[in-house]
């Protein structure tokens, strides 16, 4: 048996008497063109196994966001925002990303790149992601994010464990989802790792959000209304040719929402 019908078996044993959906996201009860979203705590399994996934009430039925289902039952998904579309991969495993572009040639001779001489160079760098985001959402009449100190650690534990490990993933190294790094499911999640050598005479902060604003479900987050705060975290690192980079992380917290807890940095 072939892997897309691998998929297709493990998807209709796990979601039996279930109506899958693909485009909610977390948060409290929302209504959307009539249509009522209840969070609901029903448990999930895969193959006998019980999952975390956060699953919505409609009109009676529960729906889950096709991501989450892509990442426990084992295929991946993403936006394609070239083809302004949603990709399933079927014998891919989860990313949650397109499949990576090939890089522009590295110039022979590079440049040494400028790192940030201390804290506050980094702390700057943080608050212009932060600044960039909140421009991009005033030009587009959207309420400013303002920054949370659970969040700001958040997102900088998540861009350490993943510079620690050099993974460059919304799944954490341990293998639990991105959301586990708080006590509040009803986040967002922007990542990005940045080489060296490739700004091209771009800062980190802007490199960062041009490319997230370039990308579909990216910048669905940049610009999500119901979004009310945000965290950044920035770590040295070596991506997976073993050139030093920057793994950034954004983090959204959804209006109404706090954190009181955040985890450690996770090891594989």
């Amino acid at each position: 048996m072939n892997e897309s019908k691998n998929v297709r078996k493990n998807v209709s044993m796990m979601f039996t008497g279930m109506v899958i959906g693909a485009a909610l996201t977390g948060g409290s009860i929302a209504v959307a063109a009539g249509i009522t979203a209840e969070p609901t705590w029903q448990p999930i399994f895969v193959d006998g196994q019980q999952v975390e996934m956060q699953a919505y009430n409609i009109a009676g039925h529960n729906y889950v966001k096709l991501r989450d289902m892509g990442e426990q039952v084992g295929f991946n998904v993403y936006w394609d925002a070239v083809n302004g579309c949603v990709q399933v991969e079927s014998g891919k495993p989860y990313t949650g990303e397109a499949p990576a572009k090939a890089e522009p040639d590295k110039p022979d001779s590079q440049p040494e790149p400028t790192a940030p001489a201390n804290d506050a160079d980094v702390d700057a760098m943080k608050q212009d992601i932060v600044d960039r985001t909140n421009a991009l959402r005033k030009e587009n009449g959207i309420a400013a994010l303002t920054t949370s100190d659970k969040l700001m650690q958040a997102a900088q534990v998540r861009a350490d464990e993943m510079a620690a490990h050099a993974v460059y993933s919304h799944t954490r190294p341990n293998g639990r989802k991105n959301t586990t790094v708080t006590d509040c499911p009803y986040v967002g999640e922007n990542i990005h790792r940045i080489a060296d050598w490739s700004l091209q005479g771009k800062t980190i902060s802007e490199a960062a959000v041009w490319s997230w604003n370039l990308s579909g479900g990216h910048r669905d987050n940049l610009l999500e209304k119901n979004y009310a705060e945000t965290g950044v975290g920035l770590a040295r690192g070596v991506n997976d040719n073993g050139d030093a980079c920057w793994y950034c992380v954004q983090i959204f917290l959804w209006n109404g929402y706090s954190v009181s807890w955040v985890d450690t940095p996770a090891a594989k």
